[in-house]
């Protein structure tokens, strides 16, 4: 039993050396535990679309609390591309310094102090898009939506709804997902905007050159268009996700 448990666990990691996830421990269970245990993650139920039957965990990246209703539901907040390197907590200090890798010299969230609208010097539209996902932030086995599952999400239903609080959250499918308005780190000064009543969530791939998908939403309006604040130097929510396999399709 002891050895069919190694080898197991010998698996598991090759798949998430595969999938390249970042400081993540390699658990499939429930819950989904990560960064050393100091986040801890759930499935949702699966929801189906014309995209494929998806299967969204229960809060954002970073986020301590599934309860819209909370700041503790706001999470961190990535440059596109990036690994979880700390330059997405919202404690993390500011650099104007470029970096020249996609491997980021820095902890610090990147100041586009030229308005490149990059955080890298050289434009990757690989990162969080190829097929090992390079700096994939998620959980071991999960990843970022696209652009067209989020649009395909969008299509089961999605309404801006308040708390009681005052903030403001996008309810989609009856409830079955609900994202926060977590707010946006803004790419030329490292400030904070919106927080609470718009919510900027990242697609994993790239809709252009230089620029990347991504899916907007605020007390008036919803839109999954790249904007100005689609430009990847910018610290925006993340959501991960998986596909469901055959057998959980069934259920």
């Amino acid at each position: 039993m002891k050895a069919l448990c190694l080898l197991i666990l010998f698996l598991f990691n090759l798949i998430c050396a595969s999938v390249s996830a970042q400081g993540y421990d390699d658990n499939f269970s429930k819950p989904i535990v990560t960064e050393n245990g100091n986040f801890v993650y759930y499935e949702l139920n699966p929801l189906k679309t014309k995209e494929g039957v998806l299967i969204f965990l229960d809060r954002n990246l970073g986020a301590l609390s599934e309860d819209v209703s909370s700041s503790d539901s706001w999470g961190d907040l990535y440059q596109w591309g990036r690994a979880t390197d700390g330059h997405e907590k919202r404690l993390s200090d500011t650099t104007a310094e470029i970096s020249p890798t996609y491997e980021a010299v820095t902890h610090r969230f990147i100041i586009d102090e030229k308005k490149a609208d990059d955080w890298i010097s050289s434009p990757d539209d690989d990162l969080w898009n190829d097929e090992r996902r390079t700096n994939n932030p998620c959980p071991c086995g999960y990843r970022l939506p696209t652009e067209q599952e989020w649009r395909a999400v969008l299509e089961l239903g999605a309404e801006v709804k308040r708390t009681e609080e005052g903030t403001y959250y996008l309810n989609i499918a009856d409830g079955k997902l609900k994202l926060p308005c977590a707010g946006l780190r803004n790419a030329y000064t490292g400030d904070f905007q919106y927080q609470g009543m718009r919510g900027y969530y990242w697609a994993g791939n790239s809709s252009a050159h230089g620029l990347s998908g991504c899916m907007d939403f605020n007390k008036a309006e919803i839109t999954t268009n790249v904007t100005i604040y689609g430009f990847r130097a910018f610290g925006r929510s993340v959501r991960c996700m998986k596909n469901a396999e055959e057998k959980e399709e069934t259920k």
